[in-house]
């Protein structure tokens, strides 16, 4: 099993956010096929801007994830440059939740066991 990343794309100036979706889904499955289905039952959809349901100037809200179509497995080495790398998809999913942080929760990580974690941006307390 392996993790796919479904991100928003803030389309018409916002994200959507409800039981079932926000910013990034996380969706744990055995193939592209089985995650893009499950994206779907929870509210995702695709080719937004050509059924009239996206803004045409900013694009799709969702797309199917080509760039990670293989989907990621923990470890995983996100920037080797930086020697970032990822023991689990909730370490993965709270780094993005950091730098991003657009929407409350900002990542859901759906298990193929049915459990579902929420992810909340952390900030950075200033130091006193």
């Amino acid at each position: 099993m392996r993790f796919f990343e479904f991100s928003q794309n803030n389309s018409g100036g916002s994200f959507r956010t409800d039981k079932n979706v926000c910013h990034r889904l996380f969706i744990e499955a055995d193939s592209l096929d089985s995650a893009v289905s499950k994206a779907e039952e929870l509210g995702c959809y695709w080719d937004g801007v050509h059924n009239g349901l996206d803004c045409p100037c900013c694009g799709d809200r969702w797309s199917v994830p080509w760039w990670k179509e293989e989907g990621y497995a923990y470890p995983y080495d996100y920037s080797s440059e930086d020697s970032l790398v990822f023991d689990t998809v909730e370490e993965h999913a709270q780094h993005l939740a950091n730098d991003f942080g657009w929407t409350t929760p900002d990542a859901r990580i759906f298990y193929a066991n049915g459990d579902i974690k929420e992810i909340f941006a952390q900030k950075e307390k200033d130091n006193e």
